[in-house]
């Protein structure tokens, strides 16, 4: 379990991307957000990138994003990590699977030390507190399921529609169009609320994490 000062000084990562295809084929992820806690209190600095060379145009119209490489992203992500001893933290295997899968061998093996799933403690904190109703576990609970029962007073995460991966479709046909000024509105209004949604898992893969390990210090 790590300290809560490690968990502050680690960076939450969430991908987005259009799912495995038809015929078995998983593409590389569209985008990743990144979350960095404050040094006290619950918020915290939040950006994304976008890796597909055609998503610029998207990218132009995002304030807090850009479009970069997969690899030279995560490479930047390691020297960040060893400066501030954190972790690169995630709710499940997805992300975990994603960098095994697309990131050069030597890039992983370098930066594999610095993987954290914080789902299993969560998992492990949601039954010890018996958060869910009675004769309920918290195995198979979306991320959005697990976070609404620990802060139940807390505003609802924003629900995309449609879905991640038929928005990521999207916005990849309307980059096409070669600029964000020829964007139609509810275009832009596709990327806006994909960096939205991911923003808010970011930021909720977090706060349980402050949760989780504050009830274990």
């Amino acid at each position: 379990m790590l300290s809560l000062n490690e968990m502050r000084n680690s960076i939450y990562l969430d991908f987005e991307g259009e799912g495995r295809s038809r015929d078995g084929i998983t593409p590389k992820p569209c985008m990743a957000g990144v979350f960095r806690p404050n040094t006290t209190g619950n918020s915290g600095s939040y950006n994304c990138v976008f890796f597909q060379k055609s998503w610029e145009a998207a990218a132009n119209g995002i304030t807090n994003a850009e479009q970069v490489d997969f690899d030279y992203f995560f490479s930047t992500l390691l020297m960040e990590l060893k400066l501030k001893s954190g972790f690169l933290v995630f709710w499940t295997e997805h992300e975990k699977k994603m960098l095994e899968m697309f990131l050069p061998s030597e890039l992983l093996k370098r930066i594999e030390p610095f993987f954290y799933n914080i789902h299993p403690p969560a998992k492990k904190y949601l039954n010890k507190k018996k958060l869910f109703d009675e004769g309920i576990t918290a195995t198979g609970k979306s991320l959005e399921e697990c976070y609404a029962v620990i802060y139940p007073k807390r505003e609802v995460a924003f629900e995309l529609k449609p879905g991640p991966a038929e928005t990521c479709r999207r916005i990849e046909s309307a980059c096409k169009n070669e600029g964000w000024g020829r964007f139609s509105d509810t275009q832009k209004n596709y990327v806006k609320n994909l960096v939205k949604y991911n923003e808010g898992d970011c930021r909720s893969t977090w706060l349980i994490a402050k949760k989780v390990i504050g009830n274990y210090q």
